[in-house]
């Protein structure tokens, strides 16, 4: 675990700074994604909270011994409120999808990662990203089988 530390680190605090830029980004597309078209009808300021919140928290997330167990805690909430806004199932996994996608677009975008080694410590960070919001993805799948009996 160690060795994600200083790596991720850039990436991470990123996230942490802009994470209110890159939360309204993702609220943009998502509404205008006819994927993810019943977002239209929930408020700005929800998605875009939700998004923030993702964003700081990620930091957090990402260092964590135990990261299934708090993931699972975190996306079982971000599932209820998906839900509860009658957002179908496959449209709160792909609105999964396009949150962490749009950290590394905004990154991009703010040539973040301009070294080789940038590149190399981006790449550890999205490994570590996406394994991560795997762990989302089947913890939204079960909550929303829950929710649904």
């Amino acid at each position: 675990m160690g060795m994600y530390v200083a790596h991720a680190d850039k990436l991470l605090n990123f996230a942490e700074q802009h994470a209110k830029d890159i939360a309204q980004q993702w609220q943009k597309a998502l509404i205008a994604n006819p994927k993810t078209s019943s977002y239209k009808k929930v408020r700005e300021f929800k998605l875009v909270n939700q998004g923030e919140n993702f964003y700081k928290n990620l930091k957090k997330l990402y260092f964590e011994q135990n990261a299934y167990d708090v993931v699972a805690a975190y996306f079982s909430k971000f599932a209820e409120d998906q839900f509860y806004e009658n957002i179908p199932l496959e449209e709160a996994l792909y609105a999964l999808i396009m949150l962490r996608r749009h950290l590394w677009l905004y990154a991009e975008f703010q040539n973040l990662f301009t070294s080789a080694l940038d590149q190399f410590q981006a790449s550890e960070s999205i490994n570590r990203t996406v394994l991560l919001t795997d762990y989302a993805t089947s913890t939204i799948v079960k909550k929303y089988k829950e929710l649904t009996k």
